[in-house]
């Protein structure tokens, strides 16, 4: 299953961000950005598996959007999706 990252500024934007999406109906999580993936060192992303889109336009439709977005490729390495 493939997973996506969707980065953000601060734990309460991802704690929003999941918050949001959820009442969406799309299951997601806060996780801790692995570190090369993260600029300031101490980052949060919403985790999901699904519904990739449909998150992004509801994130953005609701200003939680601001960090880049990332999917996990088979090898395990991270690559960043552009909208």
């Amino acid at each position: 299953m493939t997973q996506y990252l969707i980065m953000c500024r601060s734990l309460t934007k991802a704690q929003s961000s999941v918050k949001l999406l959820e009442r969406a109906g799309i299951t997601a999580a806060v996780v801790k950005a692995p570190q090369n993936l993260s600029s300031g060192g101490c980052g949060y992303a919403v985790s999901l598996h699904r519904k990739f889109d449909e998150a992004v336009s509801l994130l953005s439709k609701n200003n939680l959007l601001n960090g880049k977005l990332f999917r996990r490729m088979e090898s395990g390495e991270y690559a960043e999706v552009f909208r």
